[in-house]
């Protein structure tokens, strides 16, 4: 997340807990794109159609161009990453996330009302 928005945001996301709206999401790069729901099928449906008309090896080719062009993240970022977060799996840690799962977190309503469903915990 730090590559993708900078420390600043990453930090603010990350810290803040707070869930982003679609069009926070794409202007900060997390999404491709914002769509009102009404129109998500139609884009979906027009993408593919588009995506397929070209030969398997073309999109093989684009993807690996991509890929090599595109910055990687460096293999000591996940090492920091995994040394950073399994530290923090305590007994408490492990005891909040059991009650968050009973709560809901994990369903349909509770991913829509993640914040107020944490914030009553």
């Amino acid at each position: 997340m730090t590559r993708l928005l900078g420390r600043p945001r990453a930090l603010e996301l990350l810290i803040g807990g707070q869930l982003v709206g679609a069009e926070l999401a794409e202007r900060y790069g997390l999404v491709n794109r914002a769509l009102p729901a009404g129109e998500l099928d139609t884009f979906v449906d027009s993408l593919a159609r588009r995506m397929a008309r070209f030969r398997p090896e073309v999109i093989a080719a684009i993807k690996a161009t991509v890929n090599n062009v595109s910055q990687g993240i460096p293999q000591e970022a996940y090492a920091v990453e995994n040394a950073s977060l399994y530290s923090l799996f305590s007994e408490d840690l492990v005891e909040l996330a059991h009650k968050q799962l009973a709560a809901g977190v994990q369903t349909r309503e509770g991913e829509r009302d993640l914040e107020g469903l944490i914030d009553r915990m």
